[in-house]
Order: structure tokens, then sequence, then C-alpha cells
């Protein structure tokens, strides 16, 4: 038990020096980016596309339009109501024209993560009609090592939901 203790001591340190972690994913998608736009930036469309979100709500922004800078959403994930994370979102650039959309959480996830950032990069296929390629960035800070360690399992989860999940509900909501 003591070396355990030791190496989390050690591991603790290190993630002091960690700062910024960055996960990236690419998919390609069979709509406009305008479309692809208005669908991620539709919070009740996350559940259906990110296998740890369990739902969305808010009191000032309809959960079924897009949001628009300055809305904000919760976001409730993980195994509630064993471990209920929640997350609020605030959406700080949507600009459909140049395939920016971005919420930023400085608070994340109390005693896990801070300065949380989902980024999509969305962009029409050059001679593809109606198809585009979307570029997923996370972003936060640990603060825990829950957090660090979590990273992994956050790129999973990244992977399954765009480029399995969110093609599948792309493909659902125009069919």
């Amino acid at each position: 038990m003591r070396s355990a203790s030791v190496l989390l001591r050690v591991l603790g340190f290190s993630l002091l020096l960690v700062e910024g972690i960055q996960l990236t994913t690419r998919t390609a998608l069979p709509v406009s980016a305008a479309d692809a736009h208005t669908f991620l930036a539709t919070p009740s469309n996350w559940p259906s596309i990110v296998a740890s979100s369990r739902s969305v709500k808010s009191d000032t922004h309809p959960i079924s339009m897009p949001m628009g800078v300055g809305d904000t959403i919760d976001e409730v994930f993980g195994l509630p109501p064993i471990i209920p994370l929640q997350v609020r979102w605030k959406c700080e650039v949507s600009d459909a024209a140049n395939g920016e959309l971005a919420f930023f959480s400085p608070e994340g996830l109390r005693n896990i993560a801070k300065d949380c950032r989902m980024i999509f990069l969305i962009k029409d296929r050059k001679g593809a009609e109606n198809s585009c390629f979307v570029d997923f960035t996370m972003e936060y800070d640990p603060v825990s090592p829950i957090a660090f360690f979590a990273t992994p399992v956050l790129e999973l989860d990244n992977a399954l939901a765009i480029n399995v999940l969110l093609p599948k509900a792309i493909r659902s909501s125009i069919s």
C-alpha cells in the first residue's frame, strides 16, 4: 500500500506539470457544413452522439434549438445517479459561415477538470456535394489525477462519438 501512495504522489506532482490536455478527432459527414453546424449546435442532439452524455437541460434556452453566442446549457453525463457529472457549457463561438462552433466551461467538473472547451471546425468537402469534415477538439486542464487518468477513456468516447454515433445520428435526422 505504501508504494501505491508514493506512486500517486509522484503522478500527482507530474500532473501539476500537465496543463491543457487536448484531444482531437475528425470525421466526414453526409451533410453540408451548415446542416452539421445546426445539428451540433442543438443540445438535444448531444445525448445521441456522445455515449457518456445522459441529458441536457437549460432554464434559459430551449434545448431543441441551436445555441447562439452567450447561451448556456447543462449537460449531465457519467453514470447518474451513482456518478452524476454535470458541466455548464456556454456557447462562445457560433459562426456557421466560417464553420466554427465552440463551447466553454471555466468551472468544468468540480475538483476534476477546469477550463473545459469543445471546439468544432466544420468545413464542406471540396468536390463533394452535401458532405463535410468535422474536426472536434476537446480541451481541459486537469485539477485531479482522475482527469489525467480519464484521458484514454475520453479519447475512446470522443472517437466513438465523432466517428460512429454522430454520422449515425446525422443519417437518422435526414432520413
